[in-house]
């Protein structure tokens, strides 16, 4: 895909529908832009996470209960009480 877009006045850019729709974009996604040269990419913020998130699933082969018990955690369900807050609705 190639579109051409114009600078307005305050600097800003006009992303196209279809590359917005493409990467999943709407109001208040972020995004991340990186210069090399006179090359700027653009890509959304899910991509990076999507890239860390792979990198712990091939740092950890796919089971973190090594790590969860290595940091002190009994259950993966300690784990996410602590980082999500407590479910109570998992109870019932």
């Amino acid at each position: 895909m190639k579109f051409e877009s114009k600078l307005g006045e305050r600097g800003q850019v006009v992303i196209p529908k279809p590359i917005r729709d493409s990467l999943g974009l709407n109001k208040n996604s972020s995004i991340e832009f990186e210069l090399k040269g006179t090359t700027v990419t653009l890509r959304s913020s899910r991509d990076r996470e999507m890239r860390n998130f792979e990198l712990a699933i091939k740092k950890y082969g796919g089971s973190l209960r090594k790590q969860f018990l290595a940091d002190g955690y009994t259950s993966v369900d300690q784990y996410l009480d602590e980082t999500r807050g407590f479910d109570e609705t998992r109870l019932k």
